[in-house]
C-alpha cells in the first residue's frame, strides 16, 4: 500500500508509525471520556493517566520484544535496527502480554477492582488495535496468503514489508481491522449496560482469540511455529481463549452486577 506517506527534508514519516500512534491516542481518549463518566467510581484520573503512560511503554516493548524472537535471524546482521518499530514490526500479543500484567501489578498495587477497570479497557483496546491492523496494510506486515477472490489486494510498492508483491492477497489487516472495530461496538454498548464486572474483558479475550487463530490460517508473512505446526500467535490464542472462558465461568458464578 502505502508504507511511507512522505519525506520532507530528510525526515520520513512511515504511515505504520502515524496509525499506531493514532490508534493509542483513540484509546486514550476514549478511555479518559468513559473514566470521567464512571469516575471516581472505577479509576480516578491521575491513576488513569499513570496507567496508561507505563501499559503503552509496557506493550510497545512487549510487541518489539515478541517480533524480535518470532524473526532474530532478521536482526543478526543489523541489531540496531531491533529499535526501528515506526517501520513496522510489533506483535500484538507480546504487547497485550506485557501490558496486562503491568496493568495487573499496578491495580492491584493501587487496590482497584481489576476487573471493573478491565472492562473499561476492553473497548479501547479493540478501538487502538484497529488502527494498528491499518497501520499493518499500509506497511504490507502482517500480509495474507494469494488468494482468486475478489476481494485479493496486491502489494506493489518497493518499500512495502510484504514478501508477496504484484499478486493478490488475502486482506489480513483488513480482515482483523473490520472484526476489531466490530468488537469495540459491541464492547462499547455492552458497558452502557449493568454487568458483572469482567464479563467485557472475558469476551473481549474469548472473541479476540477466536478470530485472531482464524485468520492466522490466511497469512502467509513468517510469525514462527510451535507444536502441531500452529503460529506462535496461535498457540497463544489458545491460552487467551483459556483464560478468557475462565473468567466468564467464574464471574458469571460469583460476580455481582456493579459495573
Amino acid at each position: 500500500m502505502y508504507p511511507i506517506l512522505f519525506v520532507l527534508f530528510g525526515f520520513t514519516l512511515y504511515t505504520y508509525g502515524l496509525l499506531v500512534a493514532t490508534g493509542f491516542a483513540a484509546g486514550i481518549f476514549y478511555l479518559s471520556y468513559q473514566a470521567k463518566k464512571k469516575s471516581p467510581q472505577i479509576i480516578s484520573q491521575d491513576d488513569l493517566f499513570n496507567l496508561l503512560f507505563y501499559t503503552i511503554i509496557a506493550s510497545i516493548v512487549g510487541a518489539r520484544l515478541l517480533y524480535v524472537i518470532a524473526e532474530a535471524p532478521d536482526f543478526i546482521n543489523d541489531p540496531l535496527s531491533i529499535f526501528k518499530i515506526w517501520e513496522g514490526g510489533l506483535v500484538y500479543y507480546g504487547g497485550f502480554i506485557c501490558a496486562t500484567a503491568f496493568a495487573l501489578f499496578y491495580l492491584k498495587r493501587k487496590r482497584l477492582n481489576i476487573f471493573r477497570v478491565l472492562d473499561l479497557f476492553a473497548p479501547a483496546i479493540a478501538l487502538g488495535h484497529f488502527f494498528g491492523r491499518l497501520g499493518c496494510l499500509m506497511a504490507g506486515c502482517c500480509y495474507g496468503k494469494p488468494t482468486h477472490s475478489h476481494w485479493g489486494i496486491v502489494f506493489t510498492d518497493p518499500n512495502s514489508l510484504a514478501l508477496i508483491r504484484n499478486t493478490p492477497l488475502h486482506p489480513t489487516q483488513i480482515y482483523e481491522a473490520a472484526l476489531n472495530l466490530i468488537l469495540f461496538l459491541i464492547l462499547h454498548l455492552y458497558n452502557k449496560r449493568k454487568h458483572k464486572a469482567g464479563l467485557a474483558i472475558a469476551i473481549y479475550m474469548i472473541s479476540y482469540a477466536v478470530y485472531r487463530f482464524i485468520i492466522e490460517f490466511f497469512r502467509a508473512d513468517f510469525r514462527g511455529t510451535v507444536i502441531g505446526g500452529l503460529s506462535t500467535s496461535q498457540f497463544i490464542s489458545v491460552f487467551v481463549f483459556i483464560i478468557g472462558i475462565a473468567i466468564l465461568y467464574r464471574v458469571s458464578k460469583n460476580g455481582k452486577v456493579d459495573f
